[in-house]
């Protein structure tokens, strides 16, 4: 897999359903449509070449793989809403440090 040519937008995706739990969770939190949060989770899966998450009846599970890359994840997520917090805070008129 070459990093360079990711869609970074596939690690949101990962993350809206690891925390919903659901893909209809993580549908409604990204504001797509469930069918969309699946082909994109499938695709990217695939890509990766493992399972992040196991699919039960009452929704969806990290696999030990999903673990590994949910740590790695929020950290992307926290450092990405660091990065636009201060033009975000501009935008807005707020002062920031």
């Amino acid at each position: 897999m070459d990093a360079q040519n990711q869609n970074w937008d596939d690690l949101r995706f990962f993350l809206a359903v690891a925390r919903a739990g659901t893909l209809s969770g993580a549908a409604r939190s990204l504001g797509v449509t469930h069918s969309t949060v699946f082909r994109r989770l499938g695709a990217f899966e695939e890509r990766l070449g493992v399972r992040l998450f196991e699919r039960l009846p009452d929704g969806y599970a990290l696999t030990g793989a999903g673990e590994a890359m949910h740590e790695t994840a929020i950290r992307i997520d926290e450092e990405i809403i660091a990065l636009w917090r201060p033009s975000m805070q501009r935008s807005q008129g707020s002062n920031w440090k």
